[in-house]
């Protein structure tokens, strides 16, 4: 049964929590309007551009979502350093770490710190019952979101006790839940993988001496026994942290100052977005709960669309997100512009992904 939203951990604003007002960019006034449809009306989805590139991406993405989420903060770099520049006085500007240079003595992404962001979203908009952590460019699988139960953390940890069923594999069938590969342990020191990943294994964050673990196990060392007895409890060994994808991620409300305070000390070094993040997640965890799986994939070469999704569906794998989706692309004259026909198709994908779970789709 999909999860029923639970109006005793409503965490709207009272006379001790009073809501921030959100900024005029998460406003939205167009079609789709679903006022039947509540199961977010608690949640801030937080969707962070590692890039000036606003415009038609943060369009596309409140024309789709908006109708689903009444609570979405833009946040992103105040530079505006390509042709994406519109928006960028609407959002909620986060510029900290943000430059990128790739011809410097080691690869500077321009990401690598957002995790920042996500610190000040959490930190200056409280009174939520939990945050959905998403970048401009990921598809959101609303349909089984709204299943997942929001007193939980969200993540596709390898060590997640609690799963939405996936609706093409039978329930008692024996059969395996297909997945994508899930977050990864890294040990204290380099390993073989890095030479065996040849070029691009040897500079990624987990042996870069600039952002890597060599700058990230002093904030670990910094963090209170028990929540690295926790972490130590999954990975089995002591100096181990964990890393993956920072794409979908969910905070429950109720340990929001938990998140903030190792985040935060995480912070107070350069280590990368997608090792302190998912550390967190698990340092956190309280003992007793469980980590709710997110089928979360990667999609490098293109079509960067909803085909992918379908794909998958075709061969009875589920999706809950999935990076990269492209809402705009370089175009034949040279300018950033919109892809024709994203949002369109997106709305098709989440009608048919409503009937994938057995949902009926909310009215509009």
């Amino acid at each position: 049964m999909p999860h029923q939203f639970d109006a005793t951990y409503n965490l709207t604003q009272t006379a001790d929590c009073v809501r921030r007002p959100l900024p005029s960019s998460s406003l939205y006034v167009g079609p789709g309007a679903r006022p039947d449809f509540h199961a977010f009306d608690d949640v801030l989805l937080v969707v962070f551009f590692s890039h000036a590139r606003y415009d038609m991406n943060l369009d596309g993405y409140r024309e789709v979502y908006s109708p689903y989420f009444p609570n979405i903060l833009f946040v992103g770099p105040g530079s505006r350093e390509d042709r994406g520049f519109m928006h960028s006085y609407d959002v909620v500007l986060d510029s900290y770490m943000s430059d990128e240079d790739f011809n410097a003595d080691w690869w500077k992404m321009g990401g690598r710190m957002a995790h920042h962001m996500l610190y000040t979203a959490v930190k200056d908009y409280p009174c939520y019952a939990g945050y959905l952590w998403a970048p401009f460019d990921a598809l959101l699988n609303v349909p089984r979101f709204m299943q997942f139960p929001q007193d939980h953390i969200w993540y596709h940890s390898p060590f997640a006790g609690r799963f939405v069923p996936n609706p093409a594999q039978p329930s008692g069938s024996g059969v395996a839940m297909k997945r994508p590969p899930p977050a990864t342990v890294a040990e204290r020191t380099p390993r073989e993988y890095a030479r065996e990943a040849g070029a691009w294994g040897a500079i990624w964050v987990w042996w870069d001496k600039h952002m890597g673990l060599e700058v990230c196990m002093p904030a670990y060392a910094q963090v209170p026994d028990p929540m690295r007895a926790r972490l130590e409890g999954f990975v089995g060994a002591p100096g181990r942290l964990m890393g993956g994808s920072a794409d979908t991620m969910y905070l429950p409300g109720h340990l929001r100052a938990d998140f903030l305070d190792v985040l935060g000390t995480f912070l107070q070094t350069d280590c990368f977005l997608e090792i302190a993040v998912p550390t967190t997640l698990h340092l956190i965890l309280p003992v007793g709960d469980e980590i709710v799986w997110v089928d979360h994939w990667w999609k490098h070469p293109p079509p960067w669309n909803t085909t992918y999704v379908r794909d998958l569906w075709a061969e009875g794998y589920e999706v809950d997100s999935f990076h990269s989706f492209h809402w705009g692309d370089i175009q034949e004259n040279g300018f950033f512009g919109p892809n024709t026909g994203s949002v369109a198709d997106m709305r098709t994908l989440l009608a048919d992904s409503f009937r994938r779970q057995g949902i009926a789709p909310p009215a509009h």
